[in-house]
């Protein structure tokens, strides 16, 4: 593999571990979410972990051209992910310390569109570039995502009680 792939998979792999453990500290209460530098830091990873993989899948270098057909279908379900996870921003007014339960628009039907628009930029991006060595990378991320979501389901949880429950039993994912 070149040095420039390599580069774009640690930079990947390192910010899920930076994100993750992020997600590990506040969940042991030992990171405060709310002070600026942390959200500043954690906001950074996100930033550069979701540009590495938008520079990773064209620059595999095991590409194979998929067919036509199969290529936009994947692009298709990049837009749609990326649509989601836009409007689901747009909606909660923030990624972090949000203090209500956000229950229309996007979230009336899924509790976490951001986590289902990344697992789609994920699958849909590599497919449109036919870059399935990243999508294997790209599978650690969507076990990330998925782990992430069951800490935040916990959470809200216990934050929310049985608004929470009686959401999520109306809801997907």
């Amino acid at each position: 593999m070149n040095k420039p792939y390599l580069v774009l998979v640690v930079l990947f792999l390192l910010c899920l571990a930076i994100r993750s453990t992020y997600e590990l500290l506040k969940e042991a209460h030992r990171i405060k979410p709310e002070r600026k530098l942390t959200f500043a830091l954690v906001f950074s990873a996100m930033c550069v972990l979701w540009a590495s993989w938008f520079a990773l899948c064209p620059s595999d270098p095991f590409r194979i051209e998929p067919p036509d057909l199969l290529r936009w279908i994947g692009f298709a379900i990049f837009i749609l992910g990326l649509v989601l996870t836009l409007t689901a921003l747009a909606q909660l007014r923030g990624v972090e310390n949000i203090d209500h339960l956000v229950t229309r628009g996007v979230f009336k039907k899924l509790r976490h569109p951001m986590y289902v628009g990344f697992i789609s930029w994920i699958g849909g991006w590599s497919i449109y570039h036919g870059a399935y060595v990243s999508l294997a990378i790209g599978t650690l991320g969507i076990a990330s995502i998925l782990w992430w979501r069951h800490l935040e389901e916990a959470r809200l949880e216990a934050q929310f009680g049985i608004a929470y429950r009686q959401y999520r039993s109306k809801t997907w994912f």
